[in-house]
């Protein structure tokens, strides 16, 4: 299930969410909310860089009568509270939390470490979501199990499918329903891991309009009904760190089938691949680049149909705006330290939705692009916050996040 969280955090500006935000708000109050929540944005990047200065300030030195030792292992954390504005979700309060292994790696050898992360939002639209996801691993690294869960009620907007959705054809709908990955991959090369997933999902779509586009998707696909379905996972991850990679590269490949058995309401799969690279450059700059794409052939939920926009691809679209049964993207970073624990990042997307891979082309192609103003909250590891506002044609967002884009 494309989790809400994921791209619900702060976008804001598209046209057509704007019509239910009009209907109470003038557009002069609008504005005024806009500046507001860039100045609560601006300063939460102020006091989480005021948490780090006293961090840093506490220090970690040994005292006089202590003699340095091996490194042994260590945990720490991370909680980063938001109070943001987005279309999608109106006024809203969020918080995510996150547990992770900070002990130091051999040189040479890039990190691996275990982490937990927890993820609650609720909003005047009455959306509320929770998530959890973690990831382990055993035997010096061979062997790694990630899991990723989600809870969500969430009124939502639903265009229809393709790339050229009319604004006109948006349905307002409320989509509640749960679900879970669970994948096992085993280290077979060097960084390279193989293994299997299982998927369970419950889907529920309710409250949109009578003959809108939600019905009319409706009309091939159940609106209620679960999933549960299994499939290979591949992944390469050569980077020196995944918290925040100064070099290296990340691949993955994952088919995830639902197949058509009594208990399963939708028969449908999902094909994903994505690539990361990242470079080091010069000023201690780093060049982040991906390419990403999913594939979702049959009779698939609305929440599990593909989706452009959000805070972590094409940051700029109202996530969701445009939905079909194939995504391709690419995106690139580059990510600029300043001063401190300061810096900035200008980013820019391409990307488009399609209804199979024989129907694309380079027509109504999307693009986006923005600046992130970024604050690391660790002194020794590259655990960022980060405040994005991204531009696209006729829509805009403004997103503030823990951890990388991507």
């Amino acid at each position: 299930m494309q989790r809400p969280m994921r791209s619900r955090r702060l976008p804001d500006g598209e046209n057509t969410a704007r019509n239910s935000i009009h209907a109470r708000f003038s557009c002069t109050l609008l504005a005024v909310t806009r500046l507001g929540v860039g100045a609560l944005a601006a300063v939460a990047i102020l006091g989480f860089a005021a948490t780090a200065l006293a961090d840093e300030a506490g220090g970690d030195l040994p005292s006089a009568s202590e003699t340095p030792k091996a490194p042994t292992s260590r945990w720490d954390w991370a909680f980063l509270p938001l109070v943001f504005y987005a279309p999608e979700t109106s006024l809203g309060a969020a918080g995510g939390f996150t547990i992770f292994d900070d002990t130091p790696s051999p040189s040479g050898r890039p990190r691996r470490d275990d982490a937990i992360s927890l993820f609650l939002q609720g909003t005047f639209k009455e959306q509320v979501l929770v998530s959890f996801s973690g990831v382990k691993f055993w035997d010096d690294a061979n062997r790694q199990l990630t899991l990723d869960a989600a809870a969500i009620h969430f009124p939502n907007t639903f265009w229809g499918l393709g790339n050229q959705a009319p604004e006109a054809a948006s349905d307002s709908f409320t989509q509640d329903g749960a679900a879970m990955r669970l994948s096992y991959a085993v280290r077979f090369a060097e960084e390279m891991y193989a293994g299997g997933a299982i998927a369970a999902g419950w889907y529920d779509v309710t409250g949109s309009t009578a003959g809108g586009a939600v019905d009319a998707y409706s009309a091939t696909t159940p609106a209620r009904g679960s999933a549960v379905g299994f499939g290979p996972v591949f992944r390469r991850d050569t980077r020196d760190d995944a918290m925040g990679p100064h070099g290296g590269a990340f691949s993955a490949l994952a088919a995830t089938f639902y197949p058509a058995t009594t208990s399963n309401a939708y028969r449908f799969a999902l094909y994903e691949v994505d690539q990361k690279n990242f470079f080091a450059l010069g000023l201690h700059s780093v060049l982040a680049v991906e390419g990403y794409g999913l594939w979702a052939p049959g009779r698939v939920p609305i929440a599990e149909l593909p989706a452009l926009g959000g805070p972590g691809r094409l940051r700029g679209y109202f996530a969701g705006r445009y939905r079909d049964h194939l995504y391709l993207m690419a995106q690139a970073e580059w990510r600029v330290p300043l001063f401190w624990r300061f810096g900035v990042a200008p980013f820019g997307a391409v990307g488009n939705v399609f209804s199979s891979p024989s129907a694309v082309s380079t027509e109504h192609t999307k693009v986006a692009g923005g600046l992130s103003l970024r604050c690391n909250l660790k002194k020794e590891r590259d655990l960022v916050v980060h405040l994005d506002y991204a531009v696209a044609p006729g829509s805009n967002g403004l997103y503030l996040n823990l951890g990388e884009a991507f």
